[in-house]
């Protein structure tokens, strides 16, 4: 997931207090799905640092395997229900409701596919310079384009103007890492996870102000 052991370590430890924080601000239950996200994350980082240290020989392959098991599942496999499944569970009355309910849709086609393939064994991890290659084989362009509009589209359809604007940060986030990663430069995903984990600790206690202000949930508001 990121360029060293010690780094994933690292981004995991920071992450699990932020994912503490996030649990501790859910007030509803629509919005724990986005509560335990950065608990998601949390365990695709250490999950990262265990496939490093079986490279390094520190822990044994079986549990190698493992970690690339859970991590290539929560990737490819979780991620692209989850993104859009949990951003319509907080999206405002009206037309975008119907189109995440679409982006939820494709994004359980695309999981389960990838499910199918890494079940058949065509989930793998190579050691690279400074990051890890987890690939799944066999999905079509299709089911790629799924997963991509899945996990980065959804949240550029949101009317709740917070998750708005971090789908088009998070957009460019990937668009970026994915670059570096094409140039073999070291990888910064958990950094990104960190932000992304950072921002849903906000965005709950932006919520709690806003009730307390005499708001309503942004689920119950009506946009066109």
């Amino acid at each position: 997931m990121c360029l060293s052991p010690e780094v994933d370590l690292a981004a995991g430890i920071i992450i699990s207090v932020v994912a503490v924080d996030a649990i501790r601000h859910n007030r509803h239950n629509r919005t724990l799905p986005i509560a335990i996200l950065p608990g998601v994350f949390a365990l695709h980082s250490f999950a990262s640092l265990f496939v490093w240290w079986s490279f390094q020989g520190t822990v044994p392959d079986s549990i190698g395997k493992a970690a690339t098991g859970l991590y290539i599942f929560i990737a490819f496999v979780l991620l692209p229900i989850y993104v859009p499944l949990a951003t319509l569970l907080v999206e405002p009355h009206g037309w975008r409701r119907h189109v995440l309910q679409g982006f939820t849709v494709i994004g359980t086609i695309a999981g389960l596919v990838y499910l199918y393939y890494i079940v058949q064994g065509q989930g793998t991890v190579q050691e690279c310079t400074a990051y890890l290659d987890f690939h799944v084989a066999g999905p079509s362009w299709l089911m790629s384009a799924f997963y991509g509009a899945a996990t980065c589209g959804a949240m550029l359809f949101s009317g709740y103007r917070p998750l708005f604007i971090w789908g088009v940060l998070n957009c460019i986030a990937i668009v970026v890492l994915n670059e570096r990663l094409s140039h073999a430069l070291p990888s910064l995903w958990c950094l990104w996870a960190a932000c992304t984990s950072f921002f849903v600790s906000w965005f709950l206690r932006d919520l709690i102000k806003l009730r307390h202000a005499g708001g309503s949930w942004p689920w119950v508001s009506h946009l066109r």
